[in-house]
């Protein structure tokens, strides 16, 4: 099977491969390939393997912590010297053969990663293996009403989505939702999610939307953050008394956040964006006095702080 790894430049002489091209995160550039990797020994009468599921990974998706674990991984195999290194935690896979006590899925299904946490959470981090050797309770049946490529980049945006608004209780307090980085994957989980229960979200960005894409979103207002002068949009922000903040990468946006949120207002996140110091050498220097910042104004609007892990099942 065609395999997709990031290949170590100390030993790339000594493998087959295709080479794919470069890509640069921060000051690090790293090299892509396509290695061949043979069907891995699966025998399901082993009682290591009752409960394990044999997979062939069809699609792929990464996201902001894949990276960051590729990073560390990269730097790993030019360590140890070894040739290569898969990544990727979001995949849609068929299921090849199955474990002697495996219940729940047959030869032929597909299937994504079940994120499900504070259980066992993300399932693999090196998605891109093509084979991958699961538990069963680590896997959930692919959702008919969509493809194959789309449920590569599901589990962790819907699972995540979920467990922030029923945190927030949002739904049975009502409230007024804004969101951060809403072109971000996560945040389109949650807009969507608040829409198909009936709730207006405000929708954050430093991007333009064309109206096409506002109208696939449905019923939210549309807000432009300006990367230089934030005034403007605080005071069109301070309009709706909102009461709920989801924020996908509070290392970016909880100063700002916490001056759009009213007294007694929700803030929940669920994760950074610079998580290594290579993707953003300025972020240690710059993340203290922000946070500083943003607790004070925390404590003095008496704001509930909300983090949150992946999602249930």
């Amino acid at each position: 099977m065609k395999t997709l790894v990031a290949i170590n430049p100390n030993t790339s002489n000594k493998i087959n491969y295709t080479h794919l091209g470069e890509i640069n995160f921060g000051s690090i550039s790293m090299e892509l390939g396509i290695i061949d990797l043979p069907k891995p020994k699966f025998n399901i009468k082993e009682p290591k393997n009752y409960n394990f599921v044999l997979l062939k990974v069809h699609n792929l998706s990464c996201n902001y912590r894949d990276k960051s674990i590729l990073l560390e991984n990269f730097k790993k195999i030019k360590r140890l010297n070894y040739p290569y290194v898969p990544f990727g935690s979001e995949f849609c896979a068929e299921v090849i053969d199955i474990g002697e006590n495996v219940t729940n899925f047959n030869i032929g299904d597909i299937v994504i990663p079940n994120c499900s946490y504070s259980n066992k959470g993300i399932p693999t981090n090196y998605a891109s293996l093509g084979w991958l050797k699961l538990h069963e309770d680590t896997l959930i049946k692919k959702p008919v009403n969509i493809n194959n490529n789309e449920a590569a980049g599901f589990s962790l945006g819907a699972q995540t989505a979920c467990s922030m608004i029923r945190k927030s209780k949002i739904l049975e307090t009502g409230g007024v939702p804004l969101i951060f980085s809403s072109r971000s994957n996560t945040s389109l989980f949650l807009i969507e999610q608040l829409v198909k229960s009936g709730v207006t979200p405000i929708c954050l960005s430093t991007s333009n939307w064309e109206p096409f894409e506002v109208q696939k979103l449905g019923s939210v207002i549309m807000q432009r953050l300006d990367k230089g002068d934030h005034s403007k949009t605080l005071k069109s922000i301070k309009k709706y008394n909102v009461t709920h903040v989801f924020d996908p990468f509070f290392d970016t946006n909880i100063n700002f956040a916490m001056e759009c949120l009213q007294v007694d207002g929700t803030y929940v996140t669920c994760g950074i964006r610079d998580q290594h110091p290579i993707l953003s050498e300025q972020t240690p220097k710059e993340s203290g006095p922000i946070i500083r910042s943003a607790l004070t104004k925390c404590i003095f609007k008496n704001i509930t702080f909300i983090g949150n892990c992946l999602g249930s099942r």
